[in-house]
């Protein structure tokens, strides 16, 4: 009995955008104890330059499996987990952003659960967050604006019906956060016309959130299109829409519409 390995539960840690500074404390404290880091984002992987340097970090190649989406046990990632957690080794899965924000095409936490194998999961700061305090965005209004709401918008297969149900938001003042939307970001504007948003309605872009290379844009929801024009604006992007946004923090200070600042993140 003596003889056994101790089991620490596998921790799935939330990295936040990419700067290492913007890790939480908890987060930093399981990373640089890890003695096994598995990721499959390069995004996760400026965390890295706290880890041990005897740690054992391996990235896993994303893979679409042909089987029903419910046998995620049998992935690359579960079984390494489940091996390493059994040789009694602390056990850590990085995730870009906040791990459950948007959740993942294979649910870990209920595989896990279903292997028996505790797990904790470490919160971290969603890009959207970041940027909104990096720039001192106010997504919300005392009074005025009570919401905010976070979509995804890379696949949209409902027809916009989402969307538009987003649209009536903004008109209540609320502000919508869009990830992963400049391939659809066109139709996306273009339902929000439909719906009665007026063009008027500012826009904030934020590229490479937490990155040395981020940069912000501020336009409106007419203008959108000449500031994507620039080129400037690396992905990914998230972007901000509501009627009380606006840029208060940035080396130039305030930013009026159609102002790009590269670089402008503050720390």
């Amino acid at each position: 009995m003596n003889g056994e390995p101790v089991h620490h539960p596998v921790s799935i840690v939330g990295t936040g955008p990419g700067d290492p500074d913007l890790l939480t404390v908890r987060a930093a404290r399981i990373i640089g104890n890890a003695e096994v880091i598995l990721y499959d984002c390069p995004t996760v992987e400026p965390a890295l330059c706290i880890a041990s340097p005897s740690a054992t970090v391996r990235f896993i190649e994303r893979v679409r499996h042909d089987g029903p989406s419910g046998q995620a046990g049998s992935s690359r990632m579960l079984r390494l987990m489940r091996e390493f957690f059994y040789e009694g080794l602390r056990v850590v899965r990085l995730r870009a952003g906040d791990p459950l924000l948007f959740g993942s095409p294979e649910d870990e936490c209920l595989a896990l659960g279903s292997m028996h194998i505790p797990f904790e999961v470490v919160p971290g700061l969603s890009a959207g967050a970041a940027a909104a305090a990096g720039y001192a965005m106010p997504v919300s209004e005392k009074y005025q604006s009570d919401s905010v709401t976070s979509l995804i918008a890379n696949e949209i297969t409902d027809d916009f019906a989402l969307v538009r149900d987003a649209a009536k938001l903004i008109r209540h003042g609320s502000t919508i956060v869009l990830y992963m939307a400049t391939r659809n970001l066109s139709g996306i504007f273009r339902v929000f016309a439909e719906e009665g948003v007026p063009s008027c309605v500012p826009v904030v872009a934020v590229a490479r959130s937490g990155w040395p290379d981020e940069a912000c844009g501020l336009a409106t929801m007419g203008d959108i299109a000449g500031l994507l024009a620039s080129g400037k604006l690396r992905e990914p992007v998230v972007y901000f829409i509501g009627r009380h946004l606006g840029v208060r923090n940035s080396p130039e200070g305030v930013l009026p519409p159609g102002v790009l600042v590269s670089n402008g993140f503050i720390r």
